[in-house]
């Protein structure tokens, strides 16, 4: 049967758009079983607010696969927008919630790593979700599977940073001890680099109420640590800010032990390893009022003087004078040195080899 010519035209058209629209169903699909990011898809495909809105009732309704969840996890990482449209669909984080108590290990990894984004909302958000996974999360840190233990750990990590409550919540269930116990037993490098980066947070946020004994246990287990992980400097740096810690880390030769980490025969010492480690110095010596931490510190300087000034010299462009300064002169301050010409600690030609080490 003939047609008239515009009628084709309008078929045409129909079939190509169903076409069109199947190839881009594909396409989505395709995606949400790779997990693609939104950046990945075309731009037409992109993912927006309303997509976020439809898989949060999506979520909400528990009609969810492991590749929603997996699109959800990179959805939540374009901007905080997407976390409160997801948050603000009703039960949409409480029904996220159950998936993480499923016995299907893969839905429950995928659920875990999406609250690992959300926890990256604001403070408000941040709190409600700490107080609905707190106890799941801190069991699931010593969960036997490692991705889960990993994820648990860096989540609670966001969740605490700049949150006294949140931490205080956190501590009511021992965090700290596990987060040692991690550090100490750990044979999974994922488990013990997110615990690091946890750990740094944790002491940022609420140091100056976790127990002295927690933490000088924590840097005993730092020291083991110390030849093998450099991020043990920022942990072990973070402690010596408690004048009480410091005390008992000056007793044991902090110094002493940090040139001899300094002293590698790999240089993996670096720019941001050395900035902690001449903070750890500056707060172990003026703490030290007996001086043999400052003492310490000026015969390691004279040993290994030269592999800091080469890590200084490296990094030019990253100028750290004025934290030297301030070691220098807590070293002067404690040894009571006015006049290098008249004394025993510290000679004038020592001075300068000293300044010719951390001034470059």
């Amino acid at each position: 049967m003939n047609y008239p010519l515009s009628r084709i035209h309008i078929k045409e058209k129909v079939r190509y758009d169903i076409n069109a629209h199947r190839e881009q169903n594909k396409r989505i699909i395709l995606n949400i079983k790779r997990g693609l990011v939104a950046e990945e898809q075309d731009r037409e495909d992109a993912f927006n607010i309303e997509d976020m809105k439809n898989l949060a009732l999506q979520v909400s309704n528990y009609a969810i696969t492991s590749g929603h969840l997996k699109v959800l996890k990179h959805a939540l990482l374009n901007g905080e927008e997407f976390i409160t449209t997801f948050c603000q669909v009703p039960g949409a984080v409480k029904a996220l919630f159950y998936y993480v108590t499923h016995k299907n290990e893969n839905l429950q990894l995928n659920s875990v790593e999406c609250f690992c984004n959300l926890a990256l909302g604001n403070k408000e958000m941040c709190n409600e979700i700490m107080k609905l996974v707190c106890p799941y999360f801190t069991f699931y840190v010593h969960h036997l599977n490692t991705n889960i233990s990993s994820i648990s750990i860096w989540t609670l990590g966001n969740l605490c940073y700049l949150d006294e409550d949140s931490c205080e919540l956190l501590q009511k269930q021992n965090y700290l001890e596990s987060l040692v116990i991690c550090l100490r037993d750990s044979t999974c490098d994922d488990v013990i680099s997110n615990t690091f980066y946890t750990l740094k947070l944790l002491l940022k946020t609420y140091i100056n109420y976790l127990p002295d004994v927690d933490l000088h246990v924590l840097y005993h287990v730092c020291l083991d640590r110390m030849d093998t992980w450099k991020e043990t400097f920022w942990i072990v740096y973070q402690i010596s800010c408690r004048q009480v810690c410091t005390c008992r880390c000056r007793n044991e030769h902090l110094v002493k032990r940090l040139f001899s980490s300094i002293h590698t025969d790999d240089n993996s010492i670096g720019i941001k390893h050395l900035v902690p480690i001449l903070r750890t110095f500056g707060n172990t010596v003026a703490m030290d009022s007996s001086g043999c931490s400052a003492k310490d510190f000026i015969v390691g300087l004279r040993n290994e003087g030269s592999v800091i000034k080469n890590i200084l010299l490296q990094n030019r462009h990253i100028n750290l004078n004025e934290e030297c300064a301030w070691l220098l002169g807590n070293v002067l301050n404690v040894l009571k040195i006015n006049d290098l010409n008249n004394n025993d600690c510290l000679t004038a030609q020592q001075f300068d080899e000293i300044c010719n080490c951390l001034f470059v």
